[in-house]
């Protein structure tokens, strides 16, 4: 259908071009040939402009309580400004679908578990566990969320389990972008 309204459009303009009208006749002409596509349904869009975030740890994180918001406090990229990085919260812009992603990263013999969160409500989890392992262990998650203007996302602890998540060198990120 994107393709038939492209077609009047150039149809438009390429019939206004050889018949010698005149600049507003070609306006008009072509305000016409908008009008039935948009009456078919299609729609005059408009960039706008990207959401997109990127936020990292910078000091190890431990001990925390239960569901307790783990703040990303670096942020590298914050188009839109929908990131805040003192209360580690992103607020949808407008409505859409977001995607985010988290990473986190502990050490041998420690554990870190986190949900993201829409205004409170559980989406998904992450559950990085080094108990057992000689090294660090590491683990991503990511959740495509519909959001409304307004809605809140954020990653906080699971239960008791925030016991330790690695900070420094950027290691354990958290990260969006609008859809």
């Amino acid at each position: 259908m994107t393709g038939i309204c492209y077609l009047l459009l150039s149809l438009a303009l390429l019939v206004a071009g050889s018949a010698h009208e005149t600049p507003q006749q070609v306006v008009t002409r072509y305000n016409n040939y908008k009008a039935i596509c948009n009456g078919m349904g299609f729609e005059n869009l408009s960039c706008k402009d990207p959401i997109a975030f990127q936020s990292t740890l910078t000091k190890n994180l431990e001990n925390m309580k239960n569901e307790e918001t783990v703040i990303f406090d670096k942020v590298s990229l914050n188009e839109g400004n929908a990131y805040d990085k003192t209360s580690g919260i992103f607020t949808a812009p407008s409505d859409g679908i977001y995607s985010f992603s988290w990473t986190t990263l502990t050490p041998a013999g420690k554990h870190f578990i986190t949900d993201i969160v829409r205004n409170g409500e559980t989406i998904t989890r992450n559950y990085t566990d080094g108990r057992g392992q000689n090294g660090y262990a590491m683990s991503t998650s990511n959740a495509n969320i519909k959001m409304k203007k307004g809605e809140k996302v954020w990653i906080r602890t699971h239960g008791n389990n925030g016991h330790f998540v690695h900070g420094s060198g950027e290691w354990s990120f958290f990260s969006g972008v609008e859809l």
